[in-house]
């Protein structure tokens, strides 16, 4: 079967799609018929071994999929050969097949598609639990998010109409902000006027920042005495030290979130699952979907993502 490979650190040289064999379930464990995958920026900080604990060359990316149950493994009673699943792993899920447990598996709602729910686990999670687990948001607050034309900032502009929040969403172009307004943004504007936007409405309460570099500096600056910034990526590569006294004098939290943290914790983890789906089923939330490609055109979704010319999921479909 085919599966994607890092073969070393740097660029997308170190991007190939090679034969390997076929996995087998496990105790716990099933196979997945792959039938969409998505390509997160983790996967490029990866290929670049610039993500802090990320693997080792040679390696296999791919942290959420969706498709089939192809076998199950001794033990499995849960979920039947046949049975649409949506699965997150900690790599190896760019690919035709692949294993996982099957705590992992969620089943995909009726009326989803693969490439919908491949899109779905990584950006709505990590928007959501910024939002409340992190964010602690509340009602009628200002909330200023960052990148969000990008698959977490579409769901997080979504999510954040959805908790009462009002929404300034920064983007690099108009077809971006139009996309944000189109989902909800009360304010969309550019990288140059956000500062100027938010003091105007009174300072943001919660900042969804994952860019870092001048804009988590710039950012620091708008949040309002009591205020919450949530950093969730550094896309800039430009990871930026915060000035303590500052944050004390100011009443200022920067706190950070990363999906681990979430995934070990089941209490956060099934509720949010739930919310989310059935948001998604209802449709009051829509999962955006930018570009679809074919699993041998990976290098060209890494060439995507960082342009900066993508917007919403980059998704292979094996």
């Amino acid at each position: 079967m085919k599966q994607v490979r890092i073969e070393g650190f740097g660029d997308v040289s170190q991007v190939h799609v090679r034969e390997v064999a076929e996995p087998a379930a496990g105790e716990g464990e099933v196979v997945i018929a792959i039938a969409a995958c998505s390509v997160n920026y983790a996967d490029l900080m990866q290929r670049e071994g610039l993500y802090v604990g990320g693997p080792t060359p040679p390696f296999a990316p791919g942290a959420e999929a969706a498709g089939t149950v192809l076998a199950v493994g001794p033990g499995v009673t849960a979920l039947a050969v046949g049975t649409r699943i949506m699965v997150t792993a900690r790599g190896g899920l760019q690919a035709e097949r692949a294993v996982v447990p099957v705590a992992s598996c969620v089943p995909i709602p009726d009326g989803l598609t693969f490439t919908q729910a491949a899109a779905f686990p990584v950006s709505f999670l990590t928007a959501f639990h910024a939002l409340t687990t992190v964010g602690r948001a509340v009602a009628g607050e200002l909330v200023l998010i960052h990148a969000a034309a990008g698959g977490a900032g579409t769901a997080a502009v979504q999510i954040a109409k959805l908790l009462g929040l009002r929404v300034v969403a920064t983007a690099s172009t108009e077809d971006k902000r139009a996309l944000a307004r189109s989902l909800g943004a009360d304010h969309a504007v550019d990288y140059d006027g956000f500062e100027t936007t938010v003091r105007e409405l009174g300072g943001a309460a919660i900042i969804l920042e994952s860019i870092g570099g001048e804009i988590l500096r710039r950012s620091l600056s708008v949040l309002a005495p009591l205020g919450r910034l949530v950093v969730f990526g550094v896309s800039s590569r430009d990871p930026r030290p915060v000035d303590t006294v500052k944050l004390l004098f100011r009443s200022h939290a920067v706190l950070g979130l990363h999906l681990d943290a979430i995934f070990a914790r089941p209490e956060l983890l099934l509720p949010s699952l739930d919310w989310l789906l059935a948001r998604v089923v209802d449709g009051r939330l829509a999962i955006q979907v930018g570009h679809t490609l074919p699993l041998a055109d990976v290098r060209h979704a890494h060439e995507l993502l960082a342009s900066r010319q993508s917007h919403g999921k980059v998704v292979l479909v094996p």
